[in-house]
């Protein structure tokens, strides 16, 4: 993987220090160059003359993301988000009813459990957390314990946003087949950092997002449904592009068509087809091992840094490290950051509810490398840090010196 070339061709390199993947990936030239080549066209012809000019481009872009994570072209359907992927397919499958039970992951997206804490509250059906170990990760002997024959739904999110361990999906999608519960993953953090595939998984339904891992543009993600669970679901509600109307009788599209929206922004999907062709150039196993490496990386620098306390423990699992400072609170942290160009983000409990491993100040901060994040970026970060650490003692210290002073006056008084 030649990074240098790879920077170069990110219009945000040099400048900023970025450890945001997790939120959103530096777009590269050519998904910048896609966009503005299709939005181009819409000044010249107007937007619907250039999305039909567009569609051969799109169906090759659904080829690309059917290649990247080991589907067919009909399987993949276009979505706006990994949030709109997950609702629309989620809410697709059988309806649950009263007794059922649905397990997620104790790191799940906070919305997802919205969701589905919804959906079972309305039925009487109940919604259960896979335990935990204390480090945070996945006990997969508990999900052995759980199952039983009210289960109806398994969903996990492969890697969290509140913490940087991933997911085993391959020996929880094992256990789902051989129950005949349907198995979701949300894959939002993971497309792009890890290799995907369906097959070997063996979920019916995988969602990410384009913005992420894969560095595509904010409003494109995919969604994959198994064909064998296609016929299971309706999606609620139809469009002409999913169904038509065939003597009375709605007649669903047979492929991922049946998910997606009439109406759509082509630039977005071309963005994404740019972004996930770049990925599959790259090569998925060349980009997770490099994106290991940086974790592994910035940990140990983080690990120097007075008073930091790192989250995660073990071998790096995935691009995002979590870590508190006790002293200082995580909105200052990133702000200090902010004000020298270096960003990272903050993440609440609010992302992961079901999660057991505490946040001490009701919140972390997360830095998240991609495979361009380069040691002079990692030591900016840590040089940073260090520096907010120091102001923030000699700022503390002259708190407590003025205090001393205005309580030797009163006593004086």
């Amino acid at each position: 993987m030649d990074v240098a070339a790879l920077r170069k061709a990110t219009p945000s390199l040099p400048g900023l220090a970025h450890f945001n993947a997790a939120s959103s990936g530096l777009l590269s030239s050519e998904v910048v160059e896609a966009l503005q080549f299709h939005l181009g066209e819409e000044i010249r012809t107007s937007s619907h003359a250039a999305g039909l000019a567009a569609a051969e481009k799109i169906e090759n872009a659904r080829d690309e993301i059917a290649w990247l994570i080991g589907a067919t072209a009909p399987q993949i359907s276009f979505m706006s988000s990994n949030s709109e992927a997950w609702n629309l397919a989620v809410l697709s499958l059988p309806r649950l009813r009263p007794g059922d039970r649905v397990l997620v992951g104790g790191g799940e997206w906070g919305g997802n459990i919205l969701t589905l804490a919804q959906e079972c509250a309305a039925v009487g059906a109940r919604l259960g957390r896979i335990p935990e170990l204390p480090d945070g990760r996945m006990d997969l002997s508990g999900l052995e314990e759980m199952m039983d024959d009210r289960l109806r739904l398994i969903a996990v999110t492969w890697i969290g946003a509140h913490l940087g361990h991933a997911v085993p999906v391959e020996r929880i999608g094992r256990l789902a087949r051989a129950a005949g519960v349907p198995f979701v993953v949300d894959a939002a953090q993971a497309a792009g950092v890890l290799p995907i595939d369906v097959n070997r998984i063996g979920c019916d339904i995988l969602t990410a997002s384009g913005r992420k891992g894969l560095r595509g543009p904010k409003g494109s993600g995919f969604l994959y449904v198994r064909e064998g669970a296609l016929e299971q679901m309706v999606p609620r509600p139809m469009n002409l592009r999913a169904a038509s109307l065939v003597a009375g009788e709605v007649v669903q599209r047979r492929d991922g068509g049946r998910f997606e929206a009439s109406e759509y922004a082509p630039a977005l999907r071309l963005g994404l087809g740019a972004a996930v062709r770049l990925a599959n150039q790259l090569g998925a196993r060349a980009i997770a091992a490099r994106m290991l490496e940086r974790t592994t990386r910035l940990r140990a620098a983080l690990a120097e840094v007075p008073g930091l306390v790192l989250r995660e423990t073990g071998p790096a699992e995935s691009h995002i490290t979590t870590f508190h400072m006790p002293e200082i609170t995580p909105a200052q942290v990133q702000l200090a950051l902010a004000r020298r160009d270096v960003t990272i983000t903050t993440v609440n409990t609010s992302y992961a509810p079901f999660c057991t491993l505490p946040m001490p100040q009701g919140s972390v901060c997360r830095a998240s490398v991609s495979y361009l994040t380069d040691d002079a970026e990692i030591t900016r970060l840590t040089e940073a840090l260090c520096e907010i650490v120091a102001q923030h003692a000699k700022a503390s210290g002259r708190r407590a010196r003025l205090m001393a002073q205005g309580q030797a006056g009163r006593s004086g008084a």
